[in-house]
């Protein structure tokens, strides 16, 4: 999948030391993880069977995570146009092959 970032993500993750220095180790090295992962996949559907990802509710409807540890994770949502990937009013994951990084956040504020 084509993988980019908001301007503010960006700033975070990109280059990978700039992940680390910015997340630390750990939260660094999962987020590095997951967009390898993104990249190595043709389409969201190729992820859906893991269980850290998750589609987002309110606000945030058009947005997904995946999860990096308990409290953390990795925002994200399709690129380009949300009504393009849609299939009976519903997400179509196999249609996701373009994502745009949000940002990586502490749910629980920890």
């Amino acid at each position: 999948m084509e993988v980019q970032y908001t301007k503010k993500a960006l700033k975070k993750m990109c280059p990978d030391q700039q992940c680390l220095r910015s997340f630390g180790n750990e939260i660094g090295r999962k987020i590095l993880l997951r967009i390898a992962q993104f990249r190595a996949a043709n389409c969201l559907e190729d992820l859906r069977n893991t269980s850290w990802h998750e589609e987002l509710k309110g606000n945030r409807q058009t947005q997904l995570s995946c999860r990096l540890t308990a409290n953390w994770r990795l925002i994200y949502r399709p690129l380009g146009n949300w009504e393009d990937y849609l299939e009976n009013g519903s997400l179509s994951w196999t249609k996701v092959d373009r994502i745009e990084i949000i940002e990586a956040e502490d749910y629980h504020g920890n």
